[in-house]
């Protein structure tokens, strides 16, 4: 039980297995849920895409928790997102489960290359240009950070809502426009693009009625989202979803960044390539 073996799924497996076997790994890609001879598992990021089935592309539908059953005390298993009863479970049956999404180091690194994902997604989605557009995003954490700093580098004018104090005066400490919720009905009505970060619903009924026909939604929380579809239908708004920003965009970069985690996950715990 000497292998590494990596969930075959996006273009991000390919290039974590990739990765750490030029740093003396014994990784392959996995088309099978044989685990028998597999020291460490890397599923993919997120773990499950609706916390019922895990995410590879082999099989369209198997269960966590048969998954679950197919492992053995001592392995290791990396995932993103990796639901919290999922770790107590393998804890119970002597599986270490390890969330690379809980390294500050990936969520930051991650939070960039979604910002540069999202450049990709307004520009082929939008007539406009981005410099001279005007921006609302909602959200002040790594990733409205780093879309704001991203979309500020391209002349587009930035107005930050976040429903924390803290977080508004940190924007406006930068130099962009903030709004408090009471400001958002008064304001919504000038944006070409509204971005949303965070997984809940912000927009009332009666704001997502003064949003521009001409403005377009990005969405990149995950669920349960932050935008209402069926207002954004009933409003006939422009919505684009952007699940896996850094997947679709910058699949190498962020598959060398999940690799890089799990080594220093191993270092830090005594575990090196030979061993594996």
């Amino acid at each position: 039980m000497n292998n590494f073996s990596v969930l075959s799924g996006d273009s991000r497996q390919f290039f974590i297995q990739q990765y750490l076997s030029r740093h003396n790994f014994n990784a392959y890609l996995k088309t099978n849920l044989d685990f028998n001879e597999d020291k460490c598992i890397v599923c993919s990021t997120p773990f499950s895409k609706d916390g019922t089935y895990i995410n590879c592309d082999f099989y369209s539908a198997y269960p966590i928790n048969t998954f679950i059953t197919l492992l053995k005390p001592g392995q290791l298993v990396f995932g993103g997102q990796i639901p919290q009863w999922v770790i107590a479970q393998g804890k119970k049956n002597g599986v270490t489960f390890v969330d690379i999404l809980k390294d500050k180091d990936v969520v930051w690194n991650n939070a960039m290359l979604t910002a540069e994902g999202l450049l990709a997604k307004i520009i082929v989605n939008t007539d406009f240009a981005i410099s001279g557009a005007k921006a609302l995003i909602m959200g002040f954490g790594r990733c409205g950070i780093n879309i704001a700093k991203k979309l500020n580098s391209l002349n587009c004018s930035i107005t930050i809502h976040d429903h924390t104090p803290e977080h508004l005066s940190q924007a406006s400490s930068f130099g962009y426009d903030v709004l408090d919720y009471s400001q958002i009905s008064e304001k919504i009505k000038d944006f070409d693009i509204i971005i949303n970060t965070v997984p809940s619903e912000i927009l009332s009924d009666f704001h997502m009625s003064l949003i521009n026909n001409s403005c377009v939604l990005f969405e990149i929380a995950s669920k349960p989202y932050g935008f209402n579809k069926e207002l954004v239908k009933k409003y006939n708004l422009s919505l684009i979803t952007c699940p896996g920003l850094p997947g679709e965009y910058s699949p190498k970069s962020a598959g060398e960044l999940i690799a890089k985690s799990i080594i220093s996950y191993l270092e830090r715990t005594g575990i090196n390539g030979s061993q594996l």
